[in-house]
């Protein structure tokens, strides 16, 4: 799996690197770190970040706006993954 820097990922998103950092506070991103503690953006953190520019510049949401809409799709995932699950348990019925 293919991960970044800070200064490539930013530069992948079009966003400065202080952009990703407060994203990482507000607990919108979440890349791994290396040993050395530096921070590793992988193809879906960038397609977040991505995502966030978009609501921002194209919608006009804000950052609260933003963790809302995060939060709600995040909950939408996991009510679809357990309904997946749900419905293949009753297949092997």
């Amino acid at each position: 799996m293919v991960r970044y820097t800070i200064r490539v990922a930013a530069a992948r998103a079009g966003l400065h690197e202080q952009s990703l950092r407060m994203y990482e506070r507000r607990g919108l991103l979440h890349p791994q770190r290396s040993k050395g503690n530096i921070r590793l953006y992988s193809e879906e953190d960038i397609e977040q970040v991505l995502f966030i520019k978009r609501l921002m510049d194209d919608l006009g949401v804000n950052l609260a706006g933003v963790e809302v809409i995060l939060h709600m799709r995040h909950q939408l995932l996991e009510a679809q993954m357990e309904l997946a699950r749900l419905r293949g348990e009753e297949e092997l019925r």
